[in-house]
């Protein structure tokens, strides 16, 4: 009976360790294998042109940048065109990014390193995924703290966090990914401008002087006068380096709507018609172009937008002041 005993405890002993063995050999290398200064995602950098998606996510706002043939769209954000340098920086960002040191593996410590994600109720992790062609994905991680030239991370399918070396954005700002420019008309180029307000009587008109260089407020009775011949030029950079602070899906307008109407007439006889209306609380502008206009605009980089009345703006507060001009505004008082 000992002998049976120990015989059946040599062959549990040897089974066990055979189990033991087998199931280190199918568990998965990287953890031991990777070393300081390591990439940690090794395939990027000669993928990059096979990137079709990335989606950031930190629960609270999900981010998804599509790329069509050439260019990049934010699918999440009604299809508006994204920098293309942008796009690259960041993923060329990841493919930089090396091991430095190892943390922790605990689940109930990834909140100090912020990859607690999708438990972190303030949006303080974010679930970065990338996507070829055939959407299979290339990369996907919980992005955590920012430190001097290093960032945490933690694979998805991986307890074990990481310090790593090198710089990474993936920011969930909207605008931070978005090209905001929407127009780039320079104050010389204007010759005239109307601004007719719901309330006639506060609406005018301005013509460029001969030298292009003040606006005159035109059909002034005697009785009104201009507080001094510089006073309406500040109208004239409305269109300069106008960026917007959301955009939307295209709200149609009608006279009833309207708060403000702006009309720019450029000396190359371009026209651009921007209407103000009330969005509830908001105010948003849409912007109307006739096709030889907007050729015009493009081929002399001053409209960078694709089609550009498809959209709606919310504009800088800034801007909606300066449309709000009225005519006793420019005047002197009586």
């Amino acid at each position: 009976m000992p002998d049976k005993f120990f015989s059946y405890l040599i062959f549990t002993t040897v089974g066990l360790f055979f189990l033991a063995l087998l199931s280190y050999l199918i568990q998965p290398k990287y953890e031991t294998s990777i070393k300081q200064g390591g990439e940690v995602f090794e395939d990027v950098k000669n993928k990059l042109d096979d990137i079709k998606e990335i989606n950031i996510d930190n629960k609270i706002k999900n981010i998804s940048i599509t790329k069509d043939q050439n260019n990049w769209y934010m699918s999440s954000k009604f299809g508006y065109k994204v920098k293309n340098e942008i796009v690259r920086k960041n993923l060329i960002q990841i493919s930089e990014l090396r091991f430095y040191e190892k943390k922790t593996k605990e689940e109930s410590l990834y909140s100090r390193l912020d990859l607690d994600y999708p438990n972190n109720d303030d949006g303080s992790s974010k679930l970065v995924s990338i996507l070829n062609q055939k959407n299979e994905k290339l990369v996907e991680f919980i992005l955590g703290k920012k430190r001097k030239d290093g960032v945490y991370i933690k694979k998805l399918k991986n307890k074990q966090t990481w310090l790593t070396s090198g710089n990474l954005d993936m920011s969930t700002n909207e605008n931070d990914w978005l090209e905001t420019q929407i127009l780039k008309v320079p104050y010389e180029d204007i010759k005239e401008l109307s601004i007719k307000h719901s309330n006639k009587t506060d609406s005018f008109s301005l013509t460029k002087d001969k030298n292009n260089e003040n606006f005159i407020i035109n059909d002034l009775s005697k009785d009104q006068i201009p507080k001094s011949d510089l006073i309406a030029n500040f109208l004239g950079y409305f269109l300069n380096n106008l960026t917007f602070d959301d955009v939307i899906d295209r709200e149609k307008t009608d006279d009833k709507e309207f708060v403000t109407k702006m009309k720019f007439t450029l000396f190359n006889e371009s026209n651009i018609l921007a209407i103000i209306f009330n969005q509830g609380e908001e105010k948003l502008i849409n912007f109307y172009i006739d096709d030889k206009s907007d050729e015009n605009l493009k081929q002399n980089k001053k409209n960078f937008v694709d089609d550009i009345q498809r959209w709606s703006y919310k504009l800088p507060l800034t801007k909606y002041n300066v449309s709000g001009t009225k005519l006793e505004d420019l005047l002197v008082e009586d």
